[in-house]
C-alpha cells in the first residue's frame, strides 16, 4: 500500500510539472500614444516621439487583482503583484535593452521576438497585465494600464506557442491618461509635513 501511495505521489508530481509554466508574447499591435493625444486611436502623438518609456509585464498574484502602484516597492507594484519583465525604451524607438527593437509608436520592428517565458513556473494566480509609464515612474507620471489577461499556465516551452498579449491604446478596457499618485503612507507623511509647517508658522 505504501509503495502504491508513493507511486501515485510521483505521478501527481510529474503531472504538476507537465502543466506548469508561462510563455507570453507581450507587445502592441496598433501603437501607443502619449497622454497629450486627444484622439487615442489616431493622430501624430507617437509616445516615443516625446518620451522614453518604462514598460512592464506584471503577474497579478494569487489574488488575481491589479493592485495599485506603490513607488516604494521594487518594480513599483503593490499587494502580491510581481513584475515578470521590464523594458526601458528610449525616445524615437530603438532597442528595448533586451534585443528587441521598436519604432516611435512602440510597435515591434525587429530583433528578438518580445516574449517572456518560464516553463517551470507554477503559481496560484491566473492573470497578468501591462503598465507602460511615460518616463521613469514617480508621483505625477502618466501611464497606461491594460485589463487583466488570462494566460496559459500549461506552457512548457516544448513546441507550444506563447500567448499573444497586446497593449493597444484603442483596446476596450484600457485605462489611459492616469497619473501616479502617492500611496497612503506617502500621503500621510505629506499631511504630517504640512501640519508641522502650519504649526511652525503659528509659533
Amino acid at each position: 500500500m505504501k509503495k502504491l501511495l508513493i507511486a501515485f505521489s510521483a505521478l501527481a508530481l510529474v503531472a504538476t510539472a507537465a502543466y506548469a509554466g508561462y510563455g507570453i508574447n507581450w507587445s502592441t499591435s496598433y501603437g501607443i500614444y502619449s497622454h497629450e493625444a486627444t484622439d487615442l486611436t489616431g493622430g501624430d502623438y507617437a509616445i516615443l516621439d516625446s518620451y522614453s518609456v518604462t514598460w512592464q509585464l506584471i503577474y497579478a498574484g494569487a489574488d488575481n487583482t491589479a493592485n495599485p502602484i506603490n513607488l516604494s516597492n521594487p518594480g513599483w507594484v503593490g499587494g502580491d503583484d510581481v513584475v515578470w519583465a521590464t523594458r526601458t525604451v528610449s525616445v524615437n524607438g530603438g532597442s528595448g535593452g533586451d534585443g528587441t527593437e521598436w519604432d516611435s509608436w512602440l510597435l515591434w520592428s525587429g530583433g528578438l521576438e518580445p516574449v517572456s517565458s518560464n516553463p517551470t513556473w507554477s503559481g496560484a494566480g491566473n492573470y497578468v497585465f501591462q503598465r507602460i509609464y511615460e518616463g521613469t515612474p514617480q508621483v505625477g507620471t502618466w501611464y497606461y494600464e491594460t485589463p487583466l489577461f488570462a494566460f496559459n499556465k500549461a506552457y512548457d516551452g516544448q513546441g507550444g506557442s506563447p500567448d499573444v498579449f497586446n497593449l493597444d491604446s484603442s483596446s476596450a478596457g484600457i485605462k489611459p491618461n492616469q497619473q501616479v499618485i502617492p500611496e497612503p503612507a506617502t500621503l500621510s507623511l505629506l499631511g504630517l509635513g504640512a501640519l508641522a509647517l502650519i504649526r511652525r508658522k503659528r509659533s
